[in-house]
């Protein structure tokens, strides 16, 4: 129930490039790393993880694999 209620504001925001969390730019967010040549992840000040899908020109929340994908890229030191 409470998802239902907060998922179109949620939605709004991304759409605005805005984080959910802390409402500040995703366009000032650390970038992570290259999780393809289509898609960048990012990291909010607040520490949420963002996917930036260069084809869609929209960020998407990370998902817990994707974040999984970054951090073991970061370990092996194949960041781009």
């Amino acid at each position: 129930m409470f998802k239902k209620i907060v998922r179109p504001f949620q939605n709004v925001l991304l759409e605005r490039e805005l984080c959910v969390g802390c409402t500040a730019p995703l366009a000032k967010a650390k970038k992570l790393g290259n999780l393809s040549d289509n898609r960048v992840m990012v990291e909010c000040k607040c520490k949420r993880r963002y996917v930036y899908e260069k084809e869609l020109v929209a960020f998407k929340r990370a998902t817990f694999a994707e974040e999984q994908q970054i951090l073991s890229m970061i370990a092996k030191g194949e960041v781009s």
